[in-house]
């Protein structure tokens, strides 16, 4: 069964969300374009965080959850996915360039399993 990898994203304190949304989008540009990605992830998936959204749906007195995005990687094995952040490309070029926009400091991982509970039937 694949694995599938969050991560919990804050921007650098001295760039917006908006800046931090734009880099991210171009970030695939790099990591996409390394050869053990390419072998090892069979999906890449980024969400951005909607500020003003996610205010509105939060129940009053609950914090808003500090997060700028999130993304969603899955792999055949943790193993690929250990492959793929251990490599010589991620180190010297992806994660560089993680630096340019991410507080990794404040980074949030879980590797979690999929079970989905409900779908709207297709009409």
């Amino acid at each position: 069964m694949p694995v599938r990898v969050l991560g919990l994203f804050r921007r650098r304190p001295d760039i917006t969300h908006e800046q931090f949304i734009e880099y991210w989008l171009k970030h695939p540009e790099i990591i996409n374009s390394l050869p053990v990605v390419q072998r090892n992830i069979i999906r890449y998936t980024q969400f951005h965080v909607l500020p003003q959204e996610t205010k509105e749906m939060t129940p009053p007195g609950h914090p808003i959850a500090p997060y700028d995005g999130m993304s969603e990687m899955i792999a055949d094995s943790l193993e690929d996915f250990k492959e793929m952040i251990t490599s010589e490309g991620y180190l010297k070029i992806a994660s560089p360039d993680e630096d340019r926009f991410l507080d990794k400091t404040s980074m949030t991982v879980l590797v979690v399993e999929a079970h989905v509970m409900h779908e709207r039937a297709s009409t």
